[in-house]
């Protein structure tokens, strides 16, 4: 198979930022809105600091382009930056 007729990787993007504690549940309730029972997950690292949570919005490949509507939404409620990432699959 020629590199042109290659399938291209299934990247999957992994967004990280801060959230308040205070907001969490308006920020989440923001994300599921716009989200609308699409595959995209939202997680929580498990933060020493109870006040400033840290999530991660995580989009299979064919979703890499929601993001940029879910960050208009979600950008009231981040607290400095966005942090993007890229990755894909090395099996299977």
């Amino acid at each position: 198979m020629s590199a042109a007729n290659s399938p291209k990787p299934a990247y999957e993007l992994f967004v990280y930022y801060r959230v308040r504690a205070d907001q969490a549940q308006a920020a989440q309730a923001a994300f599921e809105a716009e989200r609308a029972g699409r595959a995209m997950r939202l997680l929580q690292r498990h933060d020493p600091d109870p006040s400033l949570l840290t999530w991660m919005e995580v989009y299979p490949a064919e979703l890499l382009g929601a993001e940029a509507a879910m960050a208009t939404v979600m950008g009231p409620f981040v607290q400095g930056l966005r942090h993007r990432e890229t990755f894909e699959p090395l099996l299977g």
